[in-house]
């Protein structure tokens, strides 16, 4: 899902709505979150300050109609004029990652896409074996790479010619499910899984997103009260099991001898680390590295261990 705002008023609103900082330099991408008024999760969002008054929202195609809403309904009167246009149509998104995307990528580009030229959470328009191309140095799965947003039109080629390039260092295509057992490797978070409209970003893992010292904005004022009061609870990555697969769906029980402690929010098999992982919010207590913890799993208590 990707939504452009445009005009003078794209950066107070946004300011007003993300709890990181939205004033950044052009061609910087900015992961954060929307709150609402108790501090907790509306939106898991990238912005890309793309002109001083040009950004570019990109968020899950669940969450297309959401987030639209969140970003007009974030709009106060007097504000200064911003065209909101949802552009997910008009653009396709091609993920390129892995230690040996660089190369890939310079198969088939004259633009300079090193280290120097397109640091981590930048963007620039690169040429595509001639097509340009918005390439976002962002990753959901925890490795060197690129998101790309072609002319919808002109993505089959972007593709092909980056499949090509890539054969001879063993490219392959991954679908969903290789993002997933990837990213939950990594630590990503899935909104509406891992982090929902109930949680905040202190207890969520997100507290590196939220600049409390930029202004005002949507949620702030809770979120001072939450981090003074500390937290009873936070999302913890569980090792569950030995080396074995396990059908783990989320929502099986975590327990601490009879006490249920929690409940498995996403989980998935580890196919680097060989062993099953699963994400679930746990008392501060029991957060610490290396606690041994169960997950009921069809009726068997497993081994777990935080």
């Amino acid at each position: 899902g990707k939504i452009d705002l445009r005009g003078p008023g794209a950066l107070p609103l946004l300011q007003r709505l993300a709890d990181n900082q939205m004033d950044v330099p052009v061609g910087r991408a900015v992961y954060t979150q929307f709150l609402n008024t108790k501090g907790n999760v509306e939106a898991d969002v990238t912005i890309t300050r793309l002109a001083p008054d040009h950004f570019r929202l990109v968020t899950g195609s669940n969450f297309i109609g959401n987030d639209l809403g969140l970003v007009r309904m974030g709009l106060r009167p007097g504000d200064p004029p911003v065209e909101i246009r949802d552009v997910t149509e008009e653009l396709a998104t091609i993920g390129l990652w892995g230690p040996k995307a660089r190369q890939v990528l310079q198969a088939v580009s004259t633009s300079d896409v090193s280290n120097q030229a397109l640091p981590y959470m930048s963007s620039a328009v690169i040429d595509i074996q001639g097509v340009p191309v918005l390439a976002q140095r962002v990753t959901y799965v925890g490795e060197l790479g690129w998101e790309f947003y072609p002319p919808i039109e002109r993505a089959l080629h972007v593709w092909d010619a980056l499949f090509a390039a890539g054969q001879k260092f063993g490219i392959e295509p991954g679908g969903y499910k290789v993002l997933d057992t990837l990213r939950l490797e990594k630590g990503y978070r899935y909104y509406s899984m891992d982090v929902t409209m109930t949680e905040n970003p202190y207890m969520g893992g997100l507290g590196f997103c939220v600049r409390l010292n930029k202004g005002d904005f949507i949620g702030r004022e809770a979120l001072v009260r939450i981090k003074e009061k500390g937290l009873t609870h936070k999302l913890c990555t569980l090792l569950v099991g030995g080396a074995e697969y396990l059908t783990i769906y989320g929502g099986e029980a975590v327990l601490q001898g009879a006490e249920v402690v929690g409940r498995l929010r996403s989980s998935g098999y580890g196919f680097t680390i060989r062993r099953n992982i699963a994400y679930s919010y746990l008392p501060v207590a029991l957060a610490k590295p290396g606690t041994k913890l169960e997950v009921e799993v069809f009726g068997e208590r497993i081994a777990a261990e935080v």
